[in-house]
């Protein structure tokens, strides 16, 4: 109960407030038009996007990495959490175009959310750079990973913790076939009807350690499947 418990808290305080666009973007304005995608850089002039959802008369932006303005007139909205535009984050944007290039882009209104996921399960792997997972519960717009290995990356800003306490450990103290909750990043929309996991990247931003009591653990470093990713 307290993995579904946790799902649930993960999915509505971070997934929701960014799923509404990405499951319907916005008819497009007259003189207006919408994306939404992945910060790669922002400050107080503009933003940059890796774009992964468009509106319908927007397409030839999809895929690609555009520069939006920021102005005094821009409204921006931030999610839950979110004080800021940084790396990482998912925006949508509403914005108007110069011309019919859509090379020169200004925003009215841009939407912040974390870029956050959450699936459980048991560790399948263990490497320095990555984990994989047997996943048995997600969240709610996550459940195409359900019953699939899944392979999350591993980087200098991950954090590992244990126990209902959240205690600060290390991707050492992990071992194969330990309960994990992982809150990610996703290279893309589980929304989009285009979106394959199988070809996204899913970067952990928290790895959760939840170990019954007197389980028996195999450390990462026996054997081969703690060091094959």
């Amino acid at each position: 109960m307290r993995w579904k418990a946790f799902g649930i808290v993960i999915a509505a305080v971070l997934a929701l407030p960014f799923a509404a666009f990405a499951d319907n973007p916005p008819a497009p304005h007259a003189h207006g038009l919408f994306l939404a995608g992945s910060v790669v850089s922002a400050d107080s002039g503009q933003v940059t996007v890796d774009v992964s959802l468009t509106g319908k008369n927007d397409q030839q932006l999809d895929g690609k990495q555009v520069v939006v303005a920021i102005t005094a007139d821009t409204k921006i909205d931030y999610g839950k959490g979110q004080s800021s535009i940084d790396p990482g984050d998912l925006v949508g944007v509403h914005a108007t175009a110069a011309d019919a290039s859509l090379t020169t882009l200004t925003a009215r209104r841009i939407h912040v959310a974390c870029n956050c996921h959450w699936a459980a399960g048991k560790l399948t792997a263990i490497s320095p750079g990555l984990i994989r997972v047997d996943v048995a519960k997600t969240g709610p717009f996550d459940k195409v990973l359900n019953g699939n290995e899944v392979k999350f990356d591993i980087d200098s800003s991950t954090k590992f913790v244990e126990g209902k306490d959240k205690q600060t450990i290390t991707i050492a103290d992990l071992s194969i076939g330990d309960t994990v909750g992982v809150v990610f990043s996703a290279s893309g929309f589980f929304r989009d009807p285009n979106f394959n996991w199988q070809d996204a990247t899913f970067t952990a931003k928290l790895v959760h350690l939840r170990r019954d009591k007197g389980e028996a653990s195999t450390p990462a470093g026996d054997g081969a499947a703690g060091t094959n990713p």
